[in-house]
């Protein structure tokens, strides 16, 4: 788990204008300096922290939107979310050879098949690598980050809203933790990939949200984001394991039929951790409903 940005300067009365120039110039900064590793295509490292850098940036922007203007939101949000898109064809590959190469472990002669799939997914890596580098180089070269650093120093100028930071925060941390209950609910009920991945997404973004705030929302608070982390990594092993499942089911119905048995069994792998994963989930949010319910409460009591 990557460690937060501490942030200068951030009060419980600094105005929200104030607060997202703040936040934003570091985190913003934290990004850009994780570039450049990540343009050697051999980085496995360098990818990970990258697309770490830009999903903490992607989700504080998003946190502040109320204070951007529409135009710089939708420019700026934009290419991050694209950029963030590059970042993952690598970081699934990296994801998916370890995973794979773990998985297989032990086979004395694996068949063909299943020999050549480690071979298919580092070309995939490599041709989403060299993407990757195309993007980076084009946003440097038009100056899009730049542009957005700029906009970003001008927000407490441009900015109508005189909102405190320590009410914004309540806010948008209710918010996030209403979104991360109602779609753990559904995935409850569910427990589809797609739901338990929903599931994830909102605790990322409560997480972010937390994080620039989380040392004027109390101890209630500080316990959630802990905890969130927690969960973070827990949902993030069910979600590898679906991810492998796919890939094995589409590898098998390509298969030779006289292979087939091999990826079958590997399938049963897969599907055994998937069944580990889940119940460690359940477990640990059974655990965290009444930090859940703590949090909420403290979040949502009036203030003084």
């Amino acid at each position: 788990m990557a460690k937060p940005i501490r942030i200068a300067g951030l009060l419980r009365r600094t105005p929200i204008a104030r607060a997202a120039s703040n936040v934003l110039q570091p985190v913003l900064l934290d990004l850009l300096e994780k570039v450049p590793e990540a343009r050697s295509s051999s980085s496995k490292k360098g990818i990970h922290d990258l697309r770490v850098a830009v999903k903490r940036f992607r989700e504080a922007f998003r946190l502040f939107r109320p204070v951007l203007r529409k135009k710089t939101f939708r420019k700026h949000l934009e290419w991050i979310e694209d950029l963030n898109d590059a970042l993952g064809e690598v970081r699934d590959r990296d994801v998916a050879l370890a995973q794979f190469r773990k998985l297989t472990a032990g086979l004395a002669e694996p068949p063909r098949s299943v020999a050549d799939l480690p071979a298919r997914l580092e070309s995939e890596r490599l041709g989403a690598a060299g993407a990757l580098a195309a993007a980076l180089e084009r946003l440097q070269l038009e100056g899009i980050p730049a542009q957005l650093a700029a906009r970003i120093e001008s927000i407490e100028q441009e900015a109508a809203s005189g909102q405190p930071a320590y009410a914004f925060a309540r806010e948008r941390v209710r918010e996030r933790l209403l979104d991360v209950r109602a779609r753990w609910a559904a995935a409850r009920r569910e427990a589809t990939p797609e739901s338990l991945h929903r599931a994830r997404i909102g605790n990322k973004r409560l997480r972010y949200a937390i994080e620039p705030f989380s040392r004027m929302l109390g101890k209630e608070v500080r316990r959630l984001y802990r905890s969130a982390s927690r969960f973070h990594d827990v949902l993030g092993d069910l979600h590898d394991a679906d991810s492998m499942a796919v890939m094995l089911e589409t590898s098998m119905a390509g298969a030779p039929r006289a292979e087939r048995r091999a990826w079958e069994a590997l399938s049963v792998k897969v599907i055994r951790q998937r069944r580990a994963a889940l119940r460690k989930a359940l477990a640990l949010a059974d655990k965290l409903e009444p930090l859940w319910d703590e949090a909420q409460r403290a979040v949502e009591e009036p203030t003084l």
